[in-house]
């Protein structure tokens, strides 16, 4: 999700069905960095024959009515939010139960998890195959550091061949970290002198403002560039019990809790930059964000995208409250990545119509793509098909889609399209190019169908896909093509990356080193 470098600390793949799944958090050997930030992923589906079954889950055996969570989703045509206050497990998305070869999921992030300061803040995108897309953002309303994470199924048991992974945020890809021991400024959190690298920035953190509300807009300054009109956004977000999107020329990209909020509530936030510093077009931000605080009570899910207009590598990142500050406990990572890259393909001319990843290594578990792409098709928008091993069979691949278009949400599915991205098009603003990543789950393992989800967007529109490729086969080639069967044009970049589900072991003695 976004880009995130981990390092797994424990795993289990199941043996035989199971109720539920314990997994018990143990400090990576052999590092000289202090975790900060925890993330699940989840493969997984569930015994019952129902198209989709909701994943449970409870941290450090927490069996109170302490789970609270916003959630937006999207299931055949329709697009629902929903929250849920005070109850004894936190919704944790779709699982799949129809087929044995269909396993859903996706990944939770707990942004400093492993602190005492705050509740914890949880955010996780997540899908059932082509039955379910959504994100879910919450609140444990404990200060307590998570220990552990309990996963179960809300119907029947957990199949055999389901897989979890408990990760921490690799601190050694950082090149900067906050943590506020007073309030801030007003000028919140800012980061300057990043170097200049091929790849993405990842900025993950909790959030709370001094605004006297139970929420306040979070905005993010790119070097130092104070114009609201450079910075074009499109959000899709649930608010309660409403599914909403907009677009608005301001650098406004998240909302977090604020003073009149629940004690210890904050917001949680990750924002992936792509493509930071590389090439001559503009820069595009994607954003998870959001809340739960029980007070008012108010709630919040979204997802955002963000350009830029500028073409200026980034080197100086600013999150701030307008006119307000962030409170103690509030704190912000930012890492340059990828970690583990494949291949990076970068396109120089506007003659290539397809571009694919071939002989892809299958030493790693899952498989990330980042995406910055452009093509020439004459709209402002066009899609992207993604095919696996050259399998171009429409009815071989399924998606259930959920996209945010100026004012307007919509919810689709279908048993017979390829895996298919909003991306840019000749159309849209000069230099404009969109941006978001694709997780692909368990993609050497030959008892399953591959589920794989996406988030990317442009300025006018934002799309979230849960979407299934109906093969057994390791995938061993990705190619991305134009729907429209133009051409990519030229700064189009697609990054791929291995994502391990292996447990760190203790570093070797000195004189050997170890890239992790």
């Amino acid at each position: 999700m976004f880009n995130i470098p981990t390092v797994t600390v424990a795993s289990e793949t199941l043996g035989s069905a199971a109720s539920s799944v314990t997994l018990t958090y143990a400090a990576p050997a052999g590092v000289s960095w202090t975790p900060r930030h925890l993330v699940l992923r989840v493969n997984a589906k569930s015994t019952t024959t129902a198209a989709v079954v909701g994943g449970r889950l409870q941290l450090n055996g927490d069996t109170g009515s302490n789970y609270n969570s916003q959630e937006l989703y999207g299931v055949g045509t329709g697009k629902t939010a929903t929250r849920d206050s005070s109850v004894t497990s936190y919704f944790m998305g779709g699982l799949d139960g129809d087929d044995s070869n269909e396993f859903g999921g996706g990944e939770l992030l707990i942004p400093d998890a492993l602190s005492t300061r705050t509740h914890k803040s949880l955010l996780n995108f997540t899908g059932a195959n082509e039955a379910f897309v959504g994100l879910v953002a919450g609140r444990w309303a404990s200060t307590a550091a998570v220990t552990s994470i309990n996963y179960s199924a809300s119907s029947g048991n957990l199949d055999a061949g389901s897989t979890f992974e408990l990760c921490v945020v690799d601190e050694s890809f950082n090149v900067s970290e906050t943590i506020l021991t007073s309030n801030s400024s007003s000028a919140g959190f800012a980061i300057t002198g990043i170097s200049a690298a091929n790849g993405d920035l990842v900025c993950i953190g909790t959030l709370r403002s001094t605004r006297s509300d139970n929420a306040d807009s979070v905005r993010t300054r790119l070097n130092g560039d104070t114009t609201d009109t450079n910075y074009n956004t499109q959000r899709m977000f649930g608010d309660a019990n409403t599914a909403g999107t907009s677009s608005q020329n301001l650098s406004q990209n998240a909302v977090c809790t604020a003073a009149s909020s629940e004690a210890n509530s904050f917001g949680a936030y990750v924002n992936q930059i792509t493509n930071f510093s590389d090439g001559s077009n503009d820069r595009v931000q994607t954003t998870l964000n959001g809340f739960h605080e029980g007070t008012t009570p108010r709630s919040y899910v979204a997802v955002e995208s963000t350009r830029w207009n500028n073409t200026a590598a980034v080197t100086a990142v600013q999150q701030y409250c307008n006119g307000y500050s962030f409170v103690t406990g509030s704190m912000m990572s930012i890492y340059a990545v990828p970690k583990n890259l494949i291949e990076r393909i970068e396109i120089t001319g506007d003659s290539e119509g397809s571009k694919t990843f071939a002989d892809i290594s299958q030493e790693y578990d899952h498989l990330e793509l980042s995406i910055y792409a452009r093509s020439a098709r004459s709209n402002t928008v066009d899609d992207m098909f993604v095919y696996f091993n050259s399998d171009t069979t429409a009815g071989n691949y399924a998606a259930q889609r959920l996209s945010g278009t100026d004012s307007t949400v919509s919810a689709s599915t279908s048993a017979t399209e390829p895996s298919i991205t909003t991306i840019a098009a000749a159309n849209a603003s000069s230099d404009e190019f969109s941006a978001g990543s694709i997780t692909i789950s368990n993609y050497t393992k030959t008892d399953r169908h591959k589920h794989h989800i996406a988030s990317v967007g442009t300025s006018v529109r934002t799309t979230l896909n849960s979407n299934r490729w109906a093969s057994t086969a390791a995938i061993t080639s990705i190619t991305l093509v134009p729907v429209s069967a133009s051409n990519f044009l030229t700064g189009t970049t697609f990054e791929l990356r291995g994502i391990s589900s292996t447990i760190t072991e203790a570093l070797p003695a000195a004189g050997y080193t170890i890239f992790f």
